[in-house]
């Protein structure tokens, strides 16, 4: 299972443009990235399909359909 910062990594995107997308600060989005059982539904998806990612492949591991 791959973690949001890690798939935010990989895509070579930075904190600040994944921040601006969710109207929120770098500093609020850090912290959902050390902590992402904090961040919003809402957030989350659309951190997700900024990086490019599955929400479930990243809040609930591969096994969820």
């Amino acid at each position: 299972m791959q973690t949001l910062k890690e798939a935010r990594e990989a895509k070579g995107i930075k904190q600040l443009a994944v921040a601006n997308a969710l109207n929120v600060t770098r500093q609020t989005y850090a912290k959902y990235e050390e902590k992402p059982h904090l961040m919003p539904v809402g957030k989350a998806e659309a951190a997700c399909s900024f990086i490019g990612v599955s929400i479930s492949d990243i809040f609930f591991g591969s096994n969820v359909k």
